[in-house]
């Protein structure tokens, strides 16, 4: 709680200090840019949109060009933007520029501009060229990341060579904060500090909605902005007004300008005093022009206090753990996530990661974690996965934790990989059970030999109680003792609604925790809050929280004679925030 207040009382005190700085600080211009791709826009002049930025204080426009257009069309509304006290960018760029044969539209564009340069009178230049190439969205990024980046940066360097000789132009590119964690494959120097070091201007694509907690702006681009101050480059922080479905989180879209507004004033605040902050820029006119403003400032509904739920008392060590499905749950709504295991006393965590999505998207939440106490590990699995020809993506996964850790410091790194396959879910089960269990025990014994090279790595694996009842074909034993030999750790779905009995927890669970035992390994405990069409004796649905912690509170006696047991896991995240009181 008092972290919260200091946090708020920082944001408040470098929020009034903008008007300070904005009124003292006159050395220092400050950029107010917006991009404008819609390069036909300008044909009759374009006077609404250089009062639209005069009237929002924009003071450099990133515009795109059609090289197909007359020069004077670009000749006369620069001119009325210089009028204006307003530069103008020529802006340009596609993700093929960055492939092989991608230098011949991209040098088409520079010489384009530097002869629109060297022919237009003083006040009709462009103040710079501007490139927004994007390559990541190219197919091959995903199979040879390296080998894109290094034709990407052979073009960028014949394309500096051109423009380096026209002096009136500044080179300025749009890059993705998340750039700090990729590399240039022969120097392995970070990408970002790579065009720090050649280009004069950098537009950093900050796209998140907020400026500070864990995941905002501020926090995405602190190592560029501390990387910034040894390098030449001027570092313009840029926020997204296009809608973009299913990441709310990257746009402000569907908000008010006025909230747009505040967070680049407290972004503009934080970061003034770095010495090659330049200032911010919107991307782009045409969304934000279509931005609804503030009509009435209601004054915010104080949101009820939380009925507290039952503390668990748990014995020194013992796990307290859940899993979180959605990654965009950890990249979006972190803060949220957070405060909740926070309030949970949960400090063991399977997250299953995206992995379309850049690492760095990941490492604030990992870090913010781990500060809690929370230990992370990354989760991935699907019952086809249990079969031998789906077994590149069990390699994807390993890989991706395994790069991504690399590149996290200490503290954000993922302690292990923890897979939920379930193969028995799968058709195939029923219609050829020993190919699935071979290919399933074949897979796995992969996962742990590919997952223990080069890396300290845990290894686990959800599985079901009832498993031991299965024989593993040539291995003499059954599927769950083969796992619990294999594997560093296992998480026993003993999905039922009491700790006692027959029936309950500790019973179903009891064969697997002999076993660990004699093998020295330890086992977790995973308990269902989803609502279930198996049975009310499966989960804790209908009971709700408070009958599930008393039940939780029962397991360290009931289990005490099993060294295997370390604690329990509850099924998941999304459930248990929803569950009944």
């Amino acid at each position: 709680m008092y972290g919260n207040l200091s946090r708020m009382l920082l944001w408040v005190v470098l929020l009034a200090s903008v008007t300070w700085l904005t009124a003292f600080d006159s050395s220092k211009e400050t950029t107010r840019a917006m991009w404008l791709w819609q390069a036909e826009s300008i044909q009759d002049g374009g006077q609404d949109i250089l009062d639209y930025a005069d009237n929002h204080r924009i003071n450099h426009i990133y515009l795109r060009i059609d090289m197909e257009q007359p020069a004077e069309v670009y000749q006369r509304f620069i001119l009325r933007a210089h009028e204006n006290g307003i530069k103008v960018d020529a802006l340009g760029g596609h993700p093929k520029w960055a492939a092989e044969g991608g230098e011949v539209p991209l040098l088409r564009f520079a010489n384009w501009v530097v002869d629109f340069n060297r022919e237009s009178g003083e006040n009709e230049k462009f103040s710079g060229i501007h490139l927004d190439i994007e390559p990541y969205v190219l197919g091959d990024w995903e199979i040879d990341s390296d080998e894109v980046t290094r034709t990407y940066l052979a073009n960028i360097e014949k394309f500096l060579s051109v423009i380096e000789q026209e002096p009136s132009l500044n080179s300025a590119i749009d890059l993705p904060f998340w750039y700090d964690h990729y590399y240039d494959p022969d120097s392995q120097e970070p990408l970002i500090q790579w065009f720090m070091g050649r280009f004069d201007q950098i537009a950093l694509m900050a796209y998140r909605d907020k400026a500070g907690g864990v995941g905002g702006i501020v926090e995405v681009v602190r190592e560029e902005m501390e990387w910034s101050n040894n390098y030449p480059a001027k570092i313009i922080v840029g926020v997204n007004a296009k809608p973009m479905p299913g990441e709310e989180f990257t746009t402000f879209a569907g908000k008010t300008k006025e909230k747009m507004e505040q967070v680049l004033q407290e972004v503009t605040a934080f970061y003034a005093g770095y010495s090659r902050f330049a200032g911010v820029a919107i991307h782009d006119y045409v969304y934000w022009s279509q931005m609804t403003q503030d009509t009435v400032n209601p004054e915010p509904t104080p949101e009820p206090e939380p009925t507290p739920n039952p503390e668990p008392e748990l014995p020194a060590d013992s796990i307290r753990g859940t899993y979180i499905w959605k990654a965009e749950q950890v990249i979006n709504e972190s803060e949220r996530v957070l405060e909740f295991l926070q309030e949970k006393k949960v400090n063991f965590l399977y997250v299953r990661l995206d992995l379309d999505q850049p690492y760095s998207l990941y490492r604030n939440f990992v870090g913010q974690a781990a500060s809690m106490g929370i230990e992370v590990h990354a989760m991935g699995g699907h019952p086809s996965w249990g079969l031998e020809e789906n077994r590149s993506r069990l390699m994807r996964l390993i890989n991706y934790v395994k790069q991504y850790n690399l590149r996290a410091a200490e503290e954000e790194k993922f302690h292990g990989i923890h897979l939920d396959i379930e193969p028995y879910t799968n058709s195939e089960w029923d219609n050829n059970r020993e190919r699935v269990l071979k290919e399933w025990a074949s897979n796995m014994e992969y996962f742990a030999r590919e997952t223990k090279k080069d890396s300290d790595l845990k290894t686990s694996a959800d599985l079901a109680v009832w498993l031991d009842r299965h024989e593993l074909p040539g291995k003499g034993m059954s599927v769950s003792e083969w796992m619990i030999r294999t594997l560093d750790h296992i998480s026993l779905m003993a999905f039922r609604d009491t700790a006692e009995g027959s029936n309950g927890i500790a019973a179903v669970v009891a064969q697997e925790m002999e076993i660990a035992d004699q093998l020295g390994k330890p086992l977790l405990i995973s308990v269902e809050m989803k609502e279930s069409h198996e049975g009310n004796h499966i989960t804790f649905y209908e009971e709700g929280e408070a009958y599930m912690e008393s039940e939780l509170a029962k397991l360290p006696d009931l289990l005490a004679k099993y060294n295997a047991y370390q604690g329990y896991l509850i099924h998941s995240y999304d459930y248990w925030i929803n569950a009944k009181p």
